[in-house]
């Protein structure tokens, strides 16, 4: 330390995608770690919305508002063409189906 440099060892899990992440990075640029994570931390201590981690809730509300614009200004139609038979849920069921599709996208991960 007598040079003013100290060394710390960060773990990760490369089972959980945002580490897989980082790791990626880190891998793609090997002479700069140390300014990414200390810019990383600053930030997350500066802006108090960056601790705001996403969890599987707040996608879903996120994903629901997003789609609530769409069907709003017009660029997503959930009703199919010729299809007016709804279901107990209140959504034909082309609707069903093709939000159906649309959210097994965000399936499985969590």
């Amino acid at each position: 330390m007598a040079d003013g440099k100290c060394r710390k060892v960060l773990q990760f899990n490369s089972l959980d995608f945002r580490h897989a992440k980082v790791l990626e990075i880190f891998n793609q640029r090997p002479r700069n770690m140390t300014e990414l994570v200390v810019n990383a931390v600053l930030h997350y201590i500066s802006c108090p919305d960056a601790s705001l981690e996403l969890t599987k809730e707040s996608i879903r509300k996120i994903v629901a508002e997003v789609l609530m614009e769409m069907q709003a200004d017009g660029t997503l139609s959930l009703k199919a063409p010729g299809d007016d038979k709804q279901t107990a849920g209140g959504l034909s069921h082309s609707e069903q189906e093709e939000l159906s599709g649309f959210m097994g996208a965000f399936r499985g991960r969590g």
